[in-house]
């Protein structure tokens, strides 16, 4: 008997946290690094109607991570708003954990791939919890919502909704205002609430459902990876390369939020590297080594993209047979493309596809280093994977006490583990430090405060600044600026740090 699916539609609010020098200038939020306030989900049927009742998780605040300001304003919960109705962060992501492994969930939200997929993984990550498991085990997958009407819109299919735009007439993907402009009014006063959102994503993929329920369960249907497989192949060198449409992140309302490409490449497993036809393929043999690497990777110092792109097969991508955009000539025409242009860049791909895939196979692994080796532990999950042995002995320290975690910090030979693990006995077991471990610990969260953040002062004097920029701009919520700065330097005081009284 087949297991019955159902739709788990979720949110994450954050406190947000503050910029580190490997940001490299980008601002937050920081998906990798922000701590959880709220988690809100409601539960659905396939047909989009309820299961159960609505679920809200709230969360304490960190003591060693400052909070930031513009996510507090943004939401609406500041540190002090939590600690009564909230759980410690490592109880919150167990629960959390356990919402979204229910057997036959397709766990989903507005951006969830793009934001809250990484808050939940990091979470896990820093709480020493199994961090993808809730995505494949049991039957379950994944989806997004922002990413099926990203195709809708690509793709032409643009009936049954309303679709804002900006003043300069780009397409705006904000849930709030395709909510508002779709007469979802209610969510205007419960917007960045968790709960909020969630009820404003489900209507939204209801008009989405009806207005084009083809393209709703072509969409969907992305989390299961053996489909995504068939439209784009395997890169297989003696198969018929065949190109197919793309809507993914990154390509921008410049090029209608789509394009066509070609797998050339696959690493035998789950990504494969595709050529955008957007570019010309013949630029990639003409330009020397060293800039196929830049531009490959992003590094260049003109900021030119090659036009190439990893495509995972596991993680939901939007694809279709490329005859989805062909067929639509406004639609082609948006993304930068016509048929003749396609049929020559494939032409040039088949005819020189050895010396493409050769010369795209000697940069693509060599991934430059991007953090120089300072990135902090908990947010290094991608740097490898972790070892079986490692993997079981962290869930034995994680619910073995004090002692079990310092036999794992012994124990482990993965520099990053130890350190999770020694924080993860500082936050849970404080009782338990002793005179070295909690000398250790004050230590961590000393440099939270004074190391430097992304202009190069300390971490609590830019976020002092933020708070006071934000209070001369004469409308923000004066309670939020008072909370936030009272617990920051609350966060100081508590290691016997003593923060200048204005900056």
């Amino acid at each position: 008997m087949s297991q019955t699916e159902t739709i788990l539609w979720f949110d994450f609010e954050t406190f947000g946290s503050l910029s580190r020098p490997w940001d490299r200038g980008r601002s937050g939020p920081y998906r990798r690094r922000d701590r959880p306030s709220q988690f809100g989900a409601i539960r659905t049927d396939l047909d989009l109607q309820p299961v159960g009742d609505p679920i809200e998780i709230r969360c304490t605040p960190p003591i060693d991570e400052p909070p930031s300001i513009g996510a507090c304003l943004v939401t609406g919960i500041g540190p002090q708003d939590t600690i009564e109705d909230g759980v410690p962060e490592h109880i919150f992501f167990e629960q959390v954990l356990e919402v979204l492994s229910t057997p036959g969930s397709i766990c989903t939200g507005w951006n969830s791939l793009g934001y809250d997929d990484d808050i939940i993984r990091f979470g896990a990550w820093r709480n020493l919890l199994p961090t993808y498991d809730r995505e494949w085990k049991h039957g379950n997958r994944r989806f997004d919502l922002l990413a099926a009407f990203r195709m809708a819109w690509s793709t032409g299919r643009h009936g049954g909704i309303e679709w804002p735009t900006y003043e300069d007439g780009s397409l705006s993907l904000r849930l709030g205002e395709l909510a508002t402009a779709n007469g979802i009014s209610e969510h205007a006063a419960s917007a960045h609430d968790a709960l909020g959102d969630v009820r404003a994503t489900i209507e939204m993929a209801r008009k989405l459902r009806e207005s084009n329920g083809r393209l709703w369960d072509h969409a969907i249907s992305m989390g299961i990876k053996d489909k995504v497989k068939k439209i784009v192949g395997d890169g297989d060198k003696n198969k018929e390369l065949k190109p197919f449409f793309m809507s993914v992140p990154g390509l921008g309302a410049a090029r209608g939020h789509g394009t066509v490409g070609v797998v050339v490449a696959s690493d035998g497993r789950n990504e494969r590297v595709v050529i955008d036809l957007h570019g010309d393929p013949a630029e990639i043999l003409k330009l020397e080594p060293r800039q196929v690497h830049a531009r490959f990777h992003g590094i260049s110092e003109d900021g030119e993209r090659l036009s190439v792109r990893r495509l995972r097969v596991n993680s939901v991508p939007m694809v279709a047979p490329a005859e989805v955009l062909t067929r639509n000539p406004q639609a082609l025409a948006a993304a930068g493309l016509d048929e003749l242009t396609i049929s020559d860049r494939m032409e040039f791909v088949r005819e020189n596809r050895a010396a493409i895939t050769e010369r795209i196979r000697l940069v693509m692994d060599d991934r430059p280093a991007d953090d120089d080796g300072q990135v902090d532990a908990e947010e290094q999950l991608y740097g490898r994977f972790v070892g079986d042995g490692d993997g079981v002995a962290m869930g034995r320290a994680r619910t073995g006490g004090p002692e079990e975690l310092r036999r794992f910090i012994r124990t482990t030979g993965d520099d990053r583990l130890e350190e999770l693990a020694f924080r993860f006995l500082a936050r849970v077991h404080p009782a338990s430090l002793d005179e070295e471990e909690q000398a250790r610990w004050d230590l961590h969260r000393r440099d939270r405060l004074t190391g430097p953040g992304g202009n190069g002062s300390p971490r609590a004097i830019e976020s002092l600044q933020a708070i006071e920029a934000a209070r001369a701009g004469g409308d923000a919520d004066a309670r939020m600026l008072q909370d936030v700065e009272a617990w920051t330097r609350g966060m100081a005081e508590s290691v016997g740090l003593e923060l200048p009284p204005s900056v």
